[in-house]
């Protein structure tokens, strides 16, 4: 779509008076260079930009990219020429991936004391085969339920009750108390778990299971009305057997890619500001709060910096990573290939919540960045108040940057769609709000640029040692969290994160 002359954006897409207050603010302030290029950035972000079709070329023509899939591929070519067309240096960096699995099918039967077919997904890496076993009530998978089983748990499924989801706060419930069931589950000997959607209207979504690629027994994610439809036959004293058939692509490790671009700098070119969005997602559905709208976004950012000729004082690297939602792999691998250059990395952002407004940032037991984030933010202060909290995030790319010890931030949002839609087959392109996004992407630049031109007396924190992330990880008890992500092993025997 081309430029309007005026560079304001249409008023189908953003109300056009919140641009036009955003104008006036920044046309009547003098600025230097500097605050300068950040106006026109943060100008053109909030213009007419092609963010939106790219997330629609994305979402609709390739659709949901697992990682090691023909779709993950293309999205990676089609980004790699998204960063090319703009004009900026990109590639693709090479990773390995563990092990191949790609699920194909999960059909499952019931039968006993009722006999109907259920419709359900299998969480990442289940075994393939046909599975079949006594079916029982597992509750709500705690303590108290499993010493209720006893014995009759071992070589069993258990349907494990679930809260209903409505926000981002469910969902990491649900991950809590996903992962405390089945360490439970795993203990009683149980041959397969049956988790009841956390959401309605027999929406279905993927998740990884705490062992990730050392899982061994079928996990599934059955829909909240086929579980209760189950759960009322069993709490009749009805009993229900299950047979399951899991049909999925497997393999032994194989290559995935992240795709890098940048932006070199002009005074400190060595010295680099990270932003990045994972590329990949499940297939359900097509990956747009999840994490198209933000792919976009970093594509957009460098493709305006790129046609306004702004040129930072340092590198800006823009990363889209492969791998994320199996264990941020992607990220991963990129720590360890620069880990003698990560003394210079001076921030890194990962931007993964989805499409809801940002209203702040994480900043991960580094309190220090706060006042640089809200100097950052001055060009884009109409769309606060901002709100920071130096939390320390588990779960997305933001994570080996942590566990080396470079200063990083995640961009917190609104939840929006982004807990409803989140890993579901409902994460389409019509559920992403563009109008937040545009503003989200003004917001992501200006933090961007703004620290990227940082003068050198401002830049007041180092890297990490070992001993302070040791630290970090104690004062924000991110133990339990980093085992829910099976990650807490790789870190204690010293194969990820900063010895």
């Amino acid at each position: 779509m081309k430029y309007l002359t005026n560079n304001l954006i249409s008023p189908n897409r953003l109300v056009s008076t919140i641009l036009a207050v955003w104008l006036i603010a920044i046309l009547y302030v003098p600025l230097s260079a500097q605050s300068s290029d950040a106006a026109m950035l943060t100008g053109a972000m909030l213009g007419e930009t092609p963010i939106e079709e790219d997330l629609q070329e994305l979402c609709d023509e390739i659709g949901g990219r697992v990682t090691g899939s023909k779709a993950n591929e293309e999205a990676v070519e089609w980004a790699l020429k998204k960063f090319r067309d703009a004009g900026l240096k990109a590639e693709k960096m090479p990773f390995q991936m563990p092990s191949l699995w790609l699920e194909k099918s999960t059909t499952a039967e019931i039968s006993g004391g009722a006999a109907f077919t259920p419709q359900l997904v299998s969480k990442f890496y289940s075994p393939p085969a046909t599975h079949t076993g006594v079916l029982l009530d597992a509750g709500m998978g705690t303590e108290e339920d499993f010493a209720r089983l006893g014995a009759s748990a071992k070589g069993a499924f258990v349907l494990v009750e679930t809260d209903i989801c409505f926000d981002i706060g469910g969902l990491f419930a649900e991950y809590t108390a996903a992962s405390k069931a089945e360490d439970l589950a795993r203990a009683a000997g149980v041959q397969g778990i049956v988790f009841m959607s956390s959401r309605p209207n027999k929406l279905l979504y993927s998740f990884v299971s705490k062992k990730v690629f050392d899982n061994k027994i079928p996990q599934l994610v059955m829909t909240r009305e086929d579980a209760k439809r189950c759960l009322r036959n069993l709490r009749d004293n009805k009993k229900l057997n299950i047979k399951v058939k899991i049909d999925a692509q497997t393999g032994g490790a194989y290559t995935a890619y992240n795709v890098i671009a940048e932006i070199k700098g002009k005074e400190k070119a060595n010295e680099v500001v990270i932003i990045g969005a994972h590329l990949d997602s499940w297939a359900l559905g097509t990956g747009a709060n999840d994490n198209g709208c933000n792919v976009s976004m970093m594509i957009d950012i460098a493709r305006q910096m790129k046609r306004l000729k702004i040129q930072p004082k340092r590198t800006i690297r823009f990363a889209l990573w492969n791998g994320e939602e199996q264990g941020y792999f992607g990220s991963w691998a990129y720590t360890e290939k620069q880990n003698k250059k990560l003394d210079r990395h001076i921030m890194a952002m990962s931007v993964d919540i989805g499409s809801g407004a940002v209203f702040g940032f994480f900043t991960n037991g580094r309190q220090e960045l706060m006042p640089v984030l809200d100097k950052a933010l001055k060009p884009v202060q109409i769309f606060g108040p901002y709100k920071h909290v130096d939390a320390a995030i588990v779960g997305t790319d933001n994570f080996d940057f942590m566990m080396e010890g470079v200063p990083n931030l995640v961009a917190n949002h609104l939840s929006t769609n982004y807990g409803t839609t989140y890993h579901s087959a409902s994460d389409t392109y019509d559920k992403v709000d563009l109008k937040s996004l545009k503003i989200n992407s003004a917001i992501i630049a200006a933090v961007t640029l703004g620290f990227a031109n940082l003068e050198e007396s401002e830049v007041t924190w180092k890297r990490h040692s070992h001993e302070q992330i040791e630290e970090l990880l104690e004062a924000q008890n991110l133990e339990f969290s980093m085992r829910m992500f099976n990650v807490w092993k790789d870190w204690k025997e010293g194969r990820r994160g900063r010895q």
